[in-house]
């Protein structure tokens, strides 16, 4: 199973540590992961598409024809480029007129693209790929005692028209309590973290979005959040930071599903940089006896 591996902006400038774990658990399942050479940002689903749809799809399509190029279907990490790449790459197909001016945009730097590339998000791969019985093979050190809230993300719900939007978030669940971790339910799930709202107002979308769902969050009794999205994870860590200056202080760690999988096939937390997290992920090592 040979994918193109698309890391977008966040995870190599910002979580190497995710990197790391999602080349480990890759390489445990039997994944292949290729690089995509000259790959950009994908980019950005929200402001960008909002400025300008044409050179949002134009930005979005050369980075699919690189994986065309290479015959591979691409595997995104961050819920965000999974929308913009999956989005645009329907919308090339679908709607003749954008898909000449994308073409056009892109004819000065011999771009073509002619929409041959899959795109599928990690859980997905996880999930339908590999499948969920691989997965738990590997698990040798079960999370049992962990208590686990979820973040799925906006994104994470995005699919194609008559497509349930819980499909996804589904497999996080599934995969998740394949770590021998319990998932705890605490009522807000599916409200967003604050992430766009906060390139407009940071304190407005701290204090209306992440604080609610962390004071929630803690009132479940759960030992951390696990998220699937870079974007949302700088949002639950650097925003914990911030919302101490405010006077709202949480200390709810935060990790990504490849780290929890890791910790659960036995791979020692160092391997990965865990503690490279900005929340305090040292109690839920506490919590598993991994000090």
């Amino acid at each position: 199973m040979r994918y193109a591996a698309f890391w977008g902006c966040y995870i190599p400038s910002r979580y190497p540590n995710i990197e790391a774990a999602v080349r480990i658990v890759s390489r445990r399942l039997g994944l292949e992961l290729e690089e995509m050479e000259g790959a950009s940002c994908c980019p950005d689903p929200i402001v960008s598409k909002l400025v300008g749809r044409e050179a949002w799809t134009a930005l979005a399509v050369r980075n699919l024809s690189i994986a065309e190029r290479m015959g591979l279907p691409i595997m995104t990490v961050c819920n965000g480029c999974f929308e913009t790449l999956f989005e645009a790459n329907r919308e090339f197909r679908e709607d003749e007129e954008l898909r000449r001016r994308a073409l056009e945009l892109l004819k000065p730097v011999g771009v073509e693209y002619k929409g041959g590339v899959s795109v599928k998000h990690f859980v997905e791969v996880l999930y339908e790929d590999v499948g969920l019985d691989r997965v738990k093979e590997e698990v040798s050190s079960p999370l049992e005692g962990l208590r686990v809230a979820l973040h799925y993300g906006c994104h994470l719900f995005r699919e194609e028209p008559g497509v349930d939007p819980w499909r996804k978030p589904n497999m996080l669940r599934e995969l998740v309590e394949a770590s021998g971790a319990e998932v705890v339910e605490y009522g807000l799930e599916r409200m967003c973290c604050g992430y766009p709202l906060r390139q407009f107002d940071e304190e407005l979308s701290l204090k209306t979005r992440l604080d609610p769902k962390l004071k929630a969050v803690e009132a479940s009794g759960a030992d951390c959040v696990v998220l699937v999205c870079p974007t949302c994870c700088i949002q639950f860590e650097m925003g914990q930071v911030r919302l101490r200056s405010m006077g709202l202080v949480h200390k709810v760690p935060v990790i990504h599903l490849s780290e929890l999988l890791a910790l659960s096939f036995g791979v020692p937390h160092k391997d990965f940089g865990l503690t490279m997290h900005r929340s305090p992920v040292s109690q839920v090592l506490g919590r598993l006896g991994m000090r």
